[in-house]
């Protein structure tokens, strides 16, 4: 509780970061280098030298637009600063943002549109072609397996040094019915899937691929995942399936991957939640041409997931 409120203070006066590629500009202001890492590559495409600019108080960030001539800022903000930023020009940002799948309803409704029926084909042939089975585990040992062959290792390699390794040991004991569910090759356990049931929720927690190895990927052992998520969901009588966190941008891989499970983001935040603002300067033709290609959800002042829709602006 003290560390986090340390941490929305600090956002009060905070580091900024300044980045240029073929002609856009970008700013960073916060401490997080895996955000700030995540928003360069999305920006301009690279993981470029970047300028530190010093330190600078939340209220005088959207002055840099004029004084640097800057195209667009990403800036962490707190409940200290959340109502400055919303009563100013920009967007409020989730950090992440849950994607849910109503499964209550015929297996056949999931996936009958053009996109979840293609996923639903891909992962077919995928549990064909690598025989893809699995099997529901609750035993602690195997947890620590899980975390340990699994999930570390996953995200170690997936994230290299921008890597934040939680501890799931926390998320375990504090979950009423925890559930392990192994992905197999073969009868050999190649990807393993955190599960926790809160009611009529079947949230997929965590997961990872056996030594990190990406290869399981091309196998289809996340599609796996997803789709025996769905089914084992509909078994224990759960309404819908959380499937994560997921960035704000549409174009974002993992967000297009999970809307394409047939994923709708929950349209209700609480304004506890970590948010960031988008600041984009309108005289900027390189900004404008970035939104045009880059839709994405913000929230409005009731808290509620809107959608930035570049034809109607």
């Amino acid at each position: 509780m003290i560390k986090d409120r340390l941490r929305h203070l600090a956002r009060i006066y905070m580091p900024v970061y300044q980045y240029e590629s073929d002609g856009m500009k970008f700013i960073y202001a916060g401490y997080s280098p895996i955000k700030r890492c995540y928003y360069a590559r999305l920006f301009i495409n690279s993981n470029c030298e970047h300028t530190f600019l010093g330190r600078y108080w939340f209220f005088r960030i959207r002055r840099l637009f004029d004084s640097l001539n800057i195209d667009m800022i990403i800036a962490e903000i707190s409940p200290n600063t959340i109502t400055h930023f919303q009563n100013g020009d920009g967007y409020i940002l989730p950090v992440w943002t849950a994607i849910r799948v109503n499964i209550d309803r015929p297996f056949c409704e999931i996936f009958s549109d053009r996109v979840t029926r293609m996923n639903y084909k891909n992962t077919m042939r995928c549990l064909r072609n690598h025989n893809l089975t699995y099997e529901l585990l609750t035993d602690k040992e195997t947890f620590n397996f899980f975390k340990n062959r699994f999930y570390y290792p996953y995200v170690n390699r997936r994230h290299g040094e921008e890597a934040f390794i939680e501890d799931l040991n926390i998320m375990w004991s504090e979950s009423r019915n925890p559930l392990l569910m192994a992905i197999k090759e073969d009868g050999i356990a190649v990807g393993m899937l955190f599960l926790k049931k809160s009611g009529d929720l079947l949230y997929l927690m965590r997961l990872g691929l056996l030594d990190g190895n990406k290869e399981y990927l091309n196998h289809g052992v996340i599609g796996a995942m997803y789709y025996y998520g769905i089914l084992e969901g509909q078994k224990m009588g759960c309404k819908s399936v959380d499937f994560g966190g997921t960035r704000p941008f549409l174009t974002d891989g993992l967000t297009k991957y999970k809307v394409g499970w047939g994923g709708e983001f929950e349209p209700d935040l609480s304004p506890t939640k970590e948010y960031l603002w988008f600041g984009v300067n309108e005289r900027s033709s390189m900004a404008k041409a970035f939104l045009h290609c880059n839709p994405f959800m913000y929230v409005n002042k009731d808290f509620r997931l809107v959608k930035y829709e570049p034809e109607n602006n």
